[in-house]
């Protein structure tokens, strides 16, 4: 990656679903069906129930411009994935910062680690920095996400099933931790639990 002269700005906030959902400005709305935009550019958009799929977006801090994607891990994304990331990064030729959500590691599911990965590796190549919220570690979480480009804030709301059956929304460090297997918060990329900035010296493995 390149990190010479760019500005890193972008919060992470973690909420509970039912905050998520009652906002009422979230955007316009990205599928992951083949019948829907799995893509959008556009200021303000979101996304819901990214579970095996692989969901995220691309932000271009010159020209003050973001695109949002969620896409199905189904063989028809898996045969055309050269033509999908053409079109991201045609998009967006000059973005710089990214992030990725999403796959799990789930039986009949054997594209979803994969398409991440692949979209990884082209995120690192491509991109100054890039956030990571990677694998899914319960069978049953799922992430919902927003993106406010006034803000430069992308909003999550993640629920999974804790070791005690619970079921719940990332609220601390330890949520986080036990809800997905890889996180890497990006250069300059702000992360936001129960409305306290994590630093690296809470939790040094995320940076």
């Amino acid at each position: 990656m390149n990190n010479s002269n760019v500005s890193f700005t972008s919060k992470i906030v973690f909420i509970d679903g039912k905050t998520f959902f009652k906002n009422k400005n979230k955007g316009q709305y990205i599928g992951y069906t083949h019948t829907e935009p799995n893509m959008l550019k556009c200021p303000n958009f979101h996304s819901e129930a990214i579970r095996t799929c692989t969901g995220g977006g691309i932000v271009d801090d010159g020209k003050k411009e973001a695109l949002g994607f969620h896409f199905w891990d189904d063989k028809t994304n898996k045969k055309n994935f050269i033509d999908i990331v053409v079109k991201l990064f045609r998009w967006m030729p000059e973005g710089n910062r990214g992030i990725l959500i999403g796959s799990k590691d789930l039986k009949g599911n054997d594209y979803s680690v994969e398409q991440f990965q692949r979209f990884k590796e082209v995120f690192l190549r491509r991109l100054d920095a890039v956030t990571l919220f990677e694998k899914h570690k319960n069978q049953s979480s799922e992430t919902n996400y927003q993106y406010s480009k006034d803000t430069d804030t992308w909003t999550l709301a993640t629920s999974y099933v804790d070791k005690n059956g619970k079921y719940k929304y990332i609220k601390t460090i330890k949520d986080l931790r036990e809800a997905y297997e890889n996180i890497k918060i990006a250069d300059g990329d702000t992360l936001i639990l129960n409305k306290k900035v994590v630093t690296p010296k809470d939790a040094p493995d995320f940076f």
